[in-house]
């Protein structure tokens, strides 16, 4: 059994992967339940409300138990935002900061860190292997790289091992979670099609794609935690995609919508959004070969779960 420290162990990725690790690991988990729901967490968990930007509280937490590992999930991640208020994203690195000193302070020596595609930028090819160029075109996917190079530093100096899993669009859902404030396309198009926004907007449609509008590589969520618990095992530090290896555009997606609710939904579409690529596609063949993981949920599927979340509440 691992000890494990789930740090924004109550939000959307962070609570299903608290639920997966129950029963064959100890579990603690710290949230601000700024987006986290408390409620989603089993009674076996060990909770602790508080911020990553508190080295205190951290510290305090960290003298609990001897954890082997920490998942680490906190941050912001709406990209657009993170343009414009680079004070505000800039917590996440002072976050990755925090909780690397506190590990070495209390001699804690694997982080499972959560990262995205954003380190890519605009891809130079189809499918983007973890060999891809690194270049971020918004400042979230900055704040994601610099805290995967601190990480590895605090590897080389201080002996930390790492898995960092470089999230493609995480898509689904499992335990009814409701984002009270929706900046991805699956909970905006949800909040089209039960009347909380009137329509949903396109972020272009001359992109040089199939249709003109942006590509994305979707995974469900349950199948991305399955990859997080794969990763305790693994012995070496690592850099991994989690993707499908498909790609589908907004248009083709709001198609899959409309077939699992069976309603139509008014969308507009409007001018680019500064710093979205035109397709990000992942190559998964590292991750099948170093954690044993494939995804086995498909678009229809997250959609539909996601729909049905969202019809319950």
């Amino acid at each position: 059994m691992v000890n494990v420290l789930v740090i924004g162990g109550a939000g959307y990725i962070g609570s299903v992967v608290s639920n997966k690790l129950v029963g064959d690991h100890d579990v603690s988990v710290i949230d601000n339940l700024s987006k986290g729901v408390k409620s989603l967490l089993p009674g076996e968990v060990s909770f602790y409300e508080g911020d990553i930007l508190d080295v205190e509280f951290l510290r305090k937490v960290f003298s609990k138990k001897n954890f082997d590992v920490v998942m680490h999930f906190a941050a912001l991640k709406d990209a657009g935002e993170s343009m414009r208020d680079l004070a505000k994203y800039s917590q996440n690195i002072i976050g990755t900061i925090n909780i690397l000193n506190v590990m070495v302070e209390f001699g804690v020596k694997k982080i499972v860190f959560s990262s995205s595609a954003a380190v890519y930028g605009e891809p130079g090819q189809k499918v983007i292997s973890e060999d891809h160029l690194v270049n971020p075109v918004n400042f979230y996917g900055f704040t994601k790289l610099e805290s995967e190079r601190l990480i590895k530093w605090y590897h080389k100096q201080k002996g930390i091992d790492f898995v960092v899993l470089r999230y493609f669009n995480v898509a689904g859902d499992s335990l009814g979670y409701i984002d009270p404030f929706a900046s991805n396309i699956f909970p905006i198009i949800c909040e089209v099609l039960s009347g909380k926004r009137k329509s949903l907007e396109v972020f272009g449609d001359d992109y040089d794609t199939r249709d003109g509008t942006c590509i994305r590589d979707y995974i469900h969520v349950s199948d991305l935690a399955d990859a997080h618990i794969k990763a305790l095992s693994v012995k070496d530090s690592c850099v991994v995609n989690l993707g499908s290896s498909k790609g589908y555009s907004v248009l083709e997606l709001i198609k899959v919508f409309e077939k699992v609710s069976g309603k139509k939904i008014s969308f507009e579409v409007v001018g680019r959004r500064h710093g979205d690529p035109a397709s990000l596609i992942a190559s998964n063949k590292k991750a099948e070969k170093v954690l044993g993981w494939v995804p086995v949920h498909d678009l229809e599927s997250m959609a539909g779960s996601t729909w049905d979340a969202y019809k319950k509440n």
